[in-house]
């Protein structure tokens, strides 16, 4: 898959694949934009999944955010961007993190988006979402950026198993991500804060969303609001996937291309 870079507004991006524009906002990760190394086969692999059905745009949060920028702070850069960048109204995807930003963004600004596309994430944070980034962002605000990597590296397995991942972080974090953390820091703090029902005008745009059985950070409950809230939306449920191996399921890139046409 041939990848090339670009800019759309301030963001950096990376563009790859054929067909019709899809706009992906990336999940939480702990670097910005699109130019790192250490994140760069992982953003590369994310485009794959939608690049079989459309012209994928990758875009991940700039840097510089100011401190306490809200979601819809967030979604209305987003916004202004994609208005800069494309004629009209693009169907837009937004992975976890990045599925809170999409939300708040077809909702503010309905003319941005013409279809959307929801994967690994709901109208609000679960629980035990809520809480780990929660740990994340009080780490770096505390200045102790091993102690919020070793918090990301804990929450890939659950109970005494993520000790292991959790020292590896702690230990080659500060090396694979040596910037600051506070961009990091702002977008958990501002996903904190969102919630779709708070959101001025409900969700208008054709809307899909893709989730897991076993995601632990949006279970049943809120992926059955997120269904209400979002007047139309279809479920396509993947009862044995988690929160990140939603996006390798093998039907997925056919219900894409079948809903974005």
């Amino acid at each position: 898959m041939e990848v090339r870079r670009t800019t759309v507004g301030a963001f950096p991006a990376l563009v790859a694949g054929e067909g019709p524009p899809l706009v992906v906002l990336a999940g939480l990760t702990p670097d910005v934009g699109v130019d790192g190394s250490a994140m760069r086969r992982a953003h590369v692999r994310t485009m794959a999944a939608f690049a079989a059905a459309a012209e994928v745009t990758y875009l991940n949060r700039r840097r510089g955010l100011p401190r306490g920028a809200t979601m819809a702070v967030l979604a209305a850069e987003h916004a202004d961007a994609l208005r800069t960048a494309f004629d009209g109204p693009v169907d837009l995807a937004g992975l976890s993190t990045g599925g809170s930003i999409a939300q708040q963004l077809a909702a503010d600004h309905p003319d941005v988006v013409r279809r959307l596309v929801l994967v690994s994430t709901g109208c609000r944070l679960g629980p035990r979402a809520r809480e780990e980034q929660r740990r994340v962002a009080e780490a770096v605000r505390a200045g102790r950026p091993r102690r919020a990597f070793a918090e990301l590296g804990r929450d890939l397995a659950p109970g005494p198993a993520g000790l292991v991942p959790a020292a590896a972080a702690w230990a080659v974090g500060p090396r694979l991500f040596p910037g600051p953390l506070d961009d990091l820091a702002t977008t958990i703090e501002a996903e904190d804060g969102f919630d779709l029902v708070r959101c001025a005008a409900p969700i208008r745009a054709p809307t899909l969303l893709v989730v897991g059985g076993r995601d632990p950070y949006y279970p049943a409950s809120i992926v059955e609001e997120t269904l209400r809230l979002i007047p139309g939306a279809h479920l396509d449920l993947h009862p044995r996937r988690g929160h990140v191996s939603t996006l390798a399921a093998p039907g997925l890139p056919a219900t894409l291309a079948g809903f974005l046409g």
